[in-house]
């Protein structure tokens, strides 16, 4: 690694000058300004970011810190998010993940502090609380996909409820009056939250929720999380009046019922209409009929947290924001048999 008394070798001047032309300081000619430079370029060399601090010329600096987003495709985006409001605003955005270790989040904090971060952002992969055992009284911190049972720090999070209404209500409009509803684990929490927004646009829309078609559509199962679907539908599909929709609780769920239903005689979606949730396009996109589904808005949440995380006047305002995804009409659903 070169150091600035290799650049002031390199280009015949003193180290004194060469921190003159680091720190923009007057007083170097445009020629000598120029030696440095290219020095430095054909070195390699590139100034401490803490010295630059010292000296006020920090870029600034976002911090990230994350349990496995950066492997998991349909969560990436809140990354993406976070990186195009950093460059927008010129700033530095430095990513370090826990593997959901507390051991890890506390020493990424400590190092992220010593680069002098302007804000921590902690993202999570699903919607879920937190516990945060450290202060950050003068570092902020903002949390995304994740909250805290007391409001302690600025929280963005998908609406989930107005999600499962919005893709609820489009059924119903299309004639759809009894829809099966297959949730992800009741202990998430994003499901109830979903369930009610279920029943809400039923009962919007003057319609009786049928409680028996709303059913857990994965299971504890470290091979198939899918493995007990085979029995759900088979207990659904064999009422008296059996559901002319499927909610489905995420577009890998929807995966599964698309084989599994077709497997039992019925076509999609002339017979019955499925639908996903998360927008997880490798699936959404590909499944034929293309899968109508909800995005979660996650580059939104992203851009979001870092907006709030540069902008120091929006840190004080210590609030949660719920940000909804959009409903992505595709092939999969249409209008309920006569």
């Amino acid at each position: 690694m070169s150091s600035i008394k290799d650049v002031a070798e390199k280009a015949n001047v003193s180290v004194k000058t060469v921190s003159r032309v680091l720190g923009g300081f007057e007083g170097v000619s445009e020629k000598t300004r120029l030696k440095v430079t290219k020095a430095m370029e054909e070195l390699e060399f590139y100034p401490s970011a803490a010295a630059q601090a010292l000296r006020g010329l920090e870029k600034g600096v976002v911090c990230l810190i994350t349990e496995n987003l950066t492997t998991t495709p349909d969560s990436f985006d809140i990354i993406a998010g976070i990186q195009h409001e950093c460059e927008k605003h010129g700033k530095l955005l430095m990513i370090g993940e826990t593997g959901g270790s507390a051991k890890s989040f506390s020493r990424l904090v400590d190092d992220f502090r010593r680069q002098r971060a302007e804000a921590i952002i902690f993202a999570t992969v699903s919607h879920k609380e937190v516990k945060i055992k450290e202060s950050f009284n003068k570092c902020p911190l903002i949390l995304v996909n994740c909250y805290e049972k007391v409001l302690r720090h600025p929280t963005i999070l998908p609406d989930d409820y107005l999600g499962a209404f919005k893709l609820t209500e489009q059924l119903i409009k299309n004639g759809h009056k009894n829809i099966a509803y297959l949730t992800l684990f009741n202990d998430m929490s994003a499901t109830p939250l979903r369930v009610k927004g279920f029943k809400d646009a039923h009962r919007n829309a003057g319609l009786t929720v049928d409680d028996a078609l709303i059913r857990e559509g994965v299971c504890i199962n470290k091979d198939d999380e899918f493995a007990e679907l085979p029995g759900v539908l088979k207990d659904i599909m064999s009422r008296l009046e059996r559901p002319t929709a499927i909610c489905c609780g995420n577009d890998k769920m929807a995966m599964r019922v698309f084989m599994l239903i077709r497997q039992m005689g019925y076509k999609i979606p002339e017979t019955i209409s499925i639908v996903g949730y998360d927008n997880y396009k490798l699936i959404a996109e590909n499944l034929l009929p293309k899968l109508t589904t909800v995005s979660l808005p996650y580059f939104d949440m992203g851009q979001t947290a870092a907006n709030i995380a540069i902008n120091k006047e929006l840190q004080s305002n210590i609030k949660t924001l719920e940000i909804s995804g959009r409903l992505l009409l595709r092939d999969s659903h249409g209008s309920a048999r006569k």
